[in-house]
């Protein structure tokens, strides 16, 4: 699942950086459909990464998802809030806040489980249709959704229902991204005479056909450089894309755990919780390593952290 999500987190960056005129860029459709598979197996991911294996449990990940949910709302309120008035006219603020459910403007009561809910279900809703300078940022929408994943997961399994059931939907969601990305890859091969040999297929992590006795792979990724983390947003920068690197991965690793990618990036900076939420109060070690078609470089410095 996390290798189809970051393929298809690659092929949305990448075509957000393409010209209208690029013959790679993809058609809106297409676009459309890349884009909402993808984020709909982040959701599954992250509600079987977090689903209970009882009733008891699933009830307490329940609470534990609405007050994440509240805490995330009342940032991006915050976020509104704070935007100067010199870049976006009072006004637009506060048509936003309306769009997403802040009636007049206030913050109101994020007590309420109703409530919480509402909000976070129109914060994707209502995200289209407002202008870029006034919407959520992207990786707290990313956050919201994914944790409203693990929220529904859990009533349903509170409510009588099973871990195998949400498990089964993260792979009905997990092949459906998969038939998308192969209709990326195919609308690539058409985009130019190289057809499935094209070097533009390297850039989304896919590798490009090669000729028997075609000259070898690029070599792997060099070592990146130091990371630092920002924890509040859970994004790691790294100077510069390593040697080779067409995009780097931020992973993660809780303590006593398997390590595993928590995002991708075409640029210095990397989420660690982009696929699926960190656990509150679990300990992680995150490191950056450079990727390109051919696999992933060494991991470079490695940092902990407690989310």
């Amino acid at each position: 699942m996390l290798a189809a999500i970051a393929t298809g987190e690659l092929i949305i960056q990448v075509n957000a950086e393409r010209s209208f005129y690029d013959p790679f860029r993809l058609n809106p459709s297409l676009d459309d459909l890349i884009t909402t598979r993808e984020g709909a197996a982040k959701v599954a991911n992250s509600a079987a990464l977090m689903g209970a294996g009882d009733q008891t449990g699933a009830q307490d990940r329940v609470v534990q998802a609405r007050e994440k949910l509240a805490e995330l709302l009342r940032n991006g309120f915050a976020y509104l809030k704070g935007l100067p008035a010199l870049d976006v006219p009072v006004a637009d603020v506060n048509d936003a806040l309306e769009s997403y459910g802040w009636e007049r403007g206030l913050l109101g009561d994020l007590a309420s489980p109703l409530r919480i809910e509402a909000l976070a279900a129109q914060a994707a809703s209502a995200t289209p249709g407002l202008d870029p300078a006034t919407r959520y940022p992207a990786g707290l929408l990313t956050r919201i959704a994914n944790w409203l994943g693990i929220l529904k997961a859990n009533k349903s399994i509170a409510g009588g229902g099973t871990l195998a059931e949400v498990i089964d939907e993260k792979d009905v969601a997990r092949e459906a991204l998969v038939v998308a990305i192969s209709r990326v890859r195919f609308f690539y091969s058409s985009a130019s005479d190289d057809r499935d040999q094209t070097p533009e297929l390297a850039k989304i992590g896919l590798q490009p056909r090669r000729d028997p006795g075609q000259a070898q792979p690029q070599p792997l990724p060099d070592v990146p450089g130091t990371a630092t983390l920002n924890a509040p947003t859970r994004e790691l920068t790294i100077p510069e894309l390593p040697p080779h690197a067409t995009s780097i991965k931020g992973w993660r690793q809780p303590a006593g755990g398997e390590a595993e990618v928590g995002g991708v990036s075409v640029g210095v900076t990397v989420s660690i919780g982009d696929f699926s939420p960190l656990v509150p109060g679990v300990s992680y070690t995150v490191w950056v390593t450079g990727h390109n078609s051919r696999g992933d470089g060494p991991a470079g410095n490695k940092v902990t952290f407690t989310a």
